[in-house]
C-alpha cells in the first residue's frame, strides 16, 4: 500500500507541475511536496525534456536512397554469401555420411 501511495503522490505532483507550466516555460513548482519527490520530479522533467529534444533531432535527419540502396545490396551479398557456405557444408557433410555406410 505504501509504494502505491507513493505512485500516486508522484502521478499527481507530474500532472499539477504540467498543468502549471502548460504554457512550456517551465518556472512553477508544484506547492506541498516534500525535497525528495521534488527532486525525483524534477529529473523526470529534466530527461522528458531531453529525450522529447532527441526525438526532434532523429526525426530531422532522413536517410539517403543511395544509403539505402548500400544497405540492400549488402544485405543481399551476405544472404546470398551465407546460403553459399550452408550449402558448402551440407554437401560435405553428405560427403563424410556416405563414406561411413557399412555394406554388407
Amino acid at each position: 500500500m505504501m509504494l502505491e501511495n507513493v505512485i500516486s503522490e508522484w502521478i499527481r505532483c507530474m500532472n499539477e507541475y504540467y498543468r502549471l507550466n502548460s504554457d512550456g516555460n517551465h518556472r512553477y513548482e508544484v506547492p506541498n511536496i516534500y525535497d525528495q519527490l521534488k527532486n525525483d520530479l524534477m529529473e523526470f522533467v529534466k530527461a522528458n525534456r531531453a529525450l522529447i529534444q532527441e526525438q526532434v533531432n532523429t526525426s530531422i535527419i532522413h536517410s539517403h536512397p543511395q544509403a539505402y540502396y548500400a544497405s540492400r545490396k549488402l544485405t543481399e551479398i551476405l544472404n546470398q554469401k551465407s546460403f553459399e557456405y550452408i550449402t558448402e557444408i551440407s554437401d560435405q557433410e553428405k560427403t563424410q555420411c556416405y563414406e561411413c555406410i557399412i555394406e554388407n
